[in-house]
């Protein structure tokens, strides 16, 4: 038979006390790393790759874990819904942030139900020509021939001005427009810069690239977010201060440009 004294409090044993603070540590720890921000990425999108590498430098910045939702514009449903005007504000509802947004600079309109980061890539249309220098808009000799894609801003360009002195041939896609120069159907391309850098790092091919400063020609690339999501678009707003005060938010973003404040 045990003589256990009634008054005296048991003895706490050490091994067990140190066993429950790990437990409680662990799960503290568990809880702080389990803390996501989830990014909405298009496959479909020329910024895909560096979308990815922001997103995670962001995430890293405001030591959470980046989870991705990964969709493809250029096939199936998210080609058809990518038609409808709803779709950016549907996809808000999907995760934190949607990256890879194209807004004009100093114009920065977004769709409806949604609302954007402050920029994070500074990039447009440029001048494309085979070789390595490619010269201005307003430097091109008198009817030189010049391609632009249909419908897109470099078309309204030859109404007016040094524009109405050159050739505009159109085409239907950034494709057959690259085709047209690679063939040199044309001699200068008017083209949007992330699908002309995009295409360039498939291939071996020498064009040089000249930023066009003529009207609508400049944009920035933002995140979009709902109003559920506020507080994420200004945790990654915070997070891109970070990123520029370190200087590394130009290396995630060459060759495209960090947006001016």
């Amino acid at each position: 038979m045990v003589d256990v004294t009634p008054n005296t409090p048991p003895q706490p044993r050490r091994g067990l006390v140190w066993s429950g603070v790990a437990m409680v540590m662990a799960t503290l720890t568990a809880s702080a790393s389990a803390a996501t921000t989830s990014f909405c990425i298009d496959k479909g999108n020329p910024f895909f790759n560096i979308d990815h590498a922001v997103a995670t430098a962001v995430a890293h910045a405001e030591h959470t874990s980046a989870h991705f939702t990964v969709i493809d514009t250029r096939v199936g449903a998210d080609a058809l819904n990518a038609q409808k005007g709803i779709f950016f504000a549907k996809l808000a509802t999907r995760c934190d942030l949607v990256m890879g947004f194209p807004v004009e600079t100093g114009y920065p309109t977004v769709p409806a139900g949604v609302m954007a980061t402050n920029p994070y890539a500074a990039t447009g249309f440029v001048l494309a020509a085979p070789g390595s220098t490619a010269p201005s808009f307003a430097s091109l000799a008198p009817h030189t021939k010049v391609g632009i894609t249909y419908l897109t801003v470099p078309s309204t360009y030859f109404d007016h001005g040094h524009g109405a002195t050159l050739e505009a041939h159109e085409y239907s896609t950034p494709g057959s427009l690259y085709r047209a120069l690679e063939a040199k159907d044309v001699a200068v391309a008017l083209m949007w810069q992330p699908w002309l850098v995009n295409h360039l790092a498939h291939t071996h091919a020498k064009v040089a690239q000249h930023a066009l400063s003529l009207p609508h020609a400049q944009w920035q690339i933002v995140a979009l977010y709902s109003a559920a999501h506020a507080a994420a678009g200004t945790s990654f707003d915070h997070a891109l201060q970070h990123l520029v005060a370190d200087r590394r938010l130009a290396s995630l973003v060459a060759p495209y440009r960090v947006p001016a404040k």
